[in-house]
């Protein structure tokens, strides 16, 4: 009898994770699988899509997580630089909305425990200690996006229009993106999110037909269709998402609508039950949850300037994240090493993403609200 397992350990270089708050995100997912999953899992009538965990703590040797190895069920990652598909897609989908309706049943049900739940998620990116780096961090990032773009910018100037929208984020990126992650969420709408859902953190069967979500750093309370956004914006094609956005947020919806359905079908008074199931069908009819992502598509244009350098690196160029200090992104440092090491496949990306942001107004309401913003500072 063998078993094979996960054994993962804080990085060592010290520097390393002082700048990039791994001290942090590790204490966090220690909590996710310690102190958070076993509580949704305990309520929930189908299994939850994580690995399973032997243990998370510490000892004397330091923090670690010994979880199973998932590979032994026959799950794997896909490669990154290769967007998703619809059908891998639909598989998340169904899983996300499987894992948003545990928070929404544990909220209706026992709202207290909700809150306790919540209490223990850290918010490790958008929080004010962390603020100085990510912000230097997503505005490196805005650099290379718009260097690439002027890059890929036709002779009919096709990108100028959305050039210059995106030269209005400079210096508001990570204020817009912490607004949308913990600012005007409806609390109605609030869940445990995933928090990192890019291909790299996500295992397959080999059917395609279930998904395994890993990389628990990030969890946080927020809105669920920020975990869509993550996904569709890090980690497939434009064609996928302007062919399928429609069938992708009905699945979820479906699913969703299923999952809370099996929550509630152990009440006793059935009419409670049909009342309650249709004030969830109410609350997160497609209207409102397309609404709502529509709100948040500035997410997935920010995420998108962050990832897409990781998601889209050879293999063989991968930069050293240990010489990486916060000076190089201060001082453009980081941005040449970045610019050097980019594929056509992130340039391609890069256009594709500008202009259906374009294409959607997306860009044009968010100059309209930095030039409003500014006349009323003036």
């Amino acid at each position: 009898f063998t078993i094979s397992l996960i054994f993962k350990r804080q990085i060592t270089n010290p520097n390393r994770r002082l700048l990039f708050r791994c001290d942090a995100a590790f204490e966090n997912e220690i909590t996710a699988y310690a102190s958070i999953i076993p509580v949704l899992q305990r309520i929930s009538p189908y299994d939850l899509p994580y690995p399973k965990c032997v243990t998370a703590g510490s000892d004397e040797h330091g923090d670690r997580i010994v979880l199973e190895d998932l590979t032994t069920s026959g799950y794997a990652m896909e490669d990154r630089r290769i967007g998703l598909s619809f059908e891998h897609c639909m598989a998340v989908m169904k899983e996300l909305a499987k894992l948003h309706a545990v928070s929404l049943a544990l909220k209706h049900m026992q709202p207290r425990e909700f809150a306790d739940v919540c209490a223990k998620v850290r918010e490790i990116v958008y929080c004010p200690e962390a603020a100085d780096f990510y912000t230097h961090s997503l505005e490196s990032s805005l650099r290379g996006a718009l260097d690439s773009l002027r890059y890929s910018n036709s002779s009919d100037g096709d990108l100028d229009e959305p050039i210059r929208a995106v030269e209005g984020l400079t210096g508001r990126l990570y204020r817009i993106m912490s607004g949308l992650v913990c600012n005007g969420v409806d609390e109605a709408w609030r869940v445990i999110s995933h928090g990192d859902t890019w291909v790299n953190n996500l295992m397959f069967s080999a059917d395609r037909q279930h998904v395994k979500l890993i990389d628990l750093q990030t969890m946080r309370c927020t809105s669920p269709v920020l975990d869509i956004l993550h996904l569709l914006y890090t980690s497939t094609e434009r064609e996928m998402r302007e062919q399928h956005i429609t069938d992708l947020l009905l699945q979820y919806r479906r699913t969703l609508l299923e999952a809370l359905k099996e929550h509630f079908c152990s009440y006793d008074d059935p009419v409670a039950t049909a009342a309650t199931l249709r004030h969830f069908a109410e609350v997160f009819s497609y209207q409102r949850l397309r609404a709502e992502y529509d709100r948040c598509l500035p997410y997935g244009l920010g995420i998108a300037m962050w990832l897409l350098p990781a998601v889209t690196f050879n293999p063989d160029q991968i930069p050293d994240l240990d010489a990486v200090t916060i000076n190089d992104f201060k001082t453009k440092k980081h941005d040449k090493r970045i610019a050097q090491m980019v594929s056509v496949n992130y340039h391609t990306r890069m256009r594709d993403i500008a202009l259906e942001m374009y294409d959607q107004g997306v860009l044009q309401r968010l100059y309209t609200e930095i030039i409003q913003g500014a006349e009323r500072i003036i």
